[in-house]
């Protein structure tokens, strides 16, 4: 082997290490510095042959729309929902509710809000039709998959109320700090 390709072999090596040691690094630096907010959750699905067990998250903020007679059973009200289609990063603003025990969605827009401004980004999956204009979108914000030990993701599907703590830094990334089950902040048994 020449002393070129070693070098160029270790190169591409040492770039793929950096590379995965800066996307655990950017996760934890989330966890450690976000905003941390509560989010409604609807779990299902509870296992995956490939992966183990695992819950998949749906969030009453990942389906929003701007006409509260045509959204979609459990779906949020928010202000303009238009001119977007699958595939588009949005930008979802954040707000407690008025009971102060979960956040809620307040707004949508496709250019990332300025300021003092919490707010989440996610990708358009869905889009429904409302006569000539988008009245509700589904959103995912790479938080939907929360893996749990080998046997306990049917405990948390059955639950009655399941929340979720999410840490969201300054650029809208999301990363999920732990589950909220009936209450109770879930523990692996």
């Amino acid at each position: 082997m020449s002393s070129r390709f070693r070098w160029a072999f270790l190169a591409i090596v040492a770039l793929q290490v950096l590379i995965l040691v800066g996307m655990a690094a950017y996760k934890e630096t989330t966890l450690r510095t976000g905003e941390v907010v509560v989010l409604q959750t609807v779990p299902v699905d509870p296992r995956d042959l490939f992966r183990g067990d695992y819950v998949v998250l749906g969030y009453e903020i990942s389906t929003l729309g701007d006409d509260p007679s045509r959204l979609p059973r459990g779906a949020q009200r928010v202000c303009c929902v238009y001119g977007v289609v699958p595939g588009d990063a949005v930008f979802v603003r954040l707000a407690p509710d008025p009971s102060g025990q979960k956040w809620i969605a307040t707004s949508l827009t496709r250019e990332e809000p300025q300021g003092d401004v919490l707010f989440i980004k996610g990708t358009v999956v869905e889009t429904g039709p409302a006569e000539g204009s988008m009245n509700w979108v589904r959103v995912e914000y790479g938080i939907e998959s929360y893996f749990v030990p080998e046997g306990q993701g049917r405990a948390i599907e059955q639950a009655r109320d399941v929340k979720v703590r999410v840490a969201v830094n300054g650029f809208g990334s999301a990363v999920i700090k732990e589950l909220i089950v009936d209450g109770e902040t879930w523990r692996p048994q």
